[in-house]
């Protein structure tokens, strides 16, 4: 496993000692597994839609409709 080195910030250091270095590497390891996992998404996101024709207005336009769907099917 490769290893990477974090500094942590002056304001932080007294909290990182006090979890210890076992449960900082497991927070440190959670949040890195999910920050790559975020920015692969939009990465995998911005190819799948670089050649859309849709644009932001029509995306919120079919949006609000599909949640005045939704709604109507919850209250009927």
């Amino acid at each position: 496993m490769a290893e990477i080195v974090v500094r942590i910030p002056e304001e932080l250091e007294a909290g990182a000692r006090e979890l210890g270095e076992e449960e900082l590497n497991r927070i440190v390891s959670e949040a890195l597994k999910a920050r790559l996992s975020e920015e692969y998404m939009f990465k995998l996101a911005d190819e799948l839609l670089k050649e859309s024709k849709l644009t932001d207005e029509l995306a919120l336009k079919l949006g609000a409709e599909l949640k005045e769907r939704v709604a109507k099917r919850h209250t009927q």
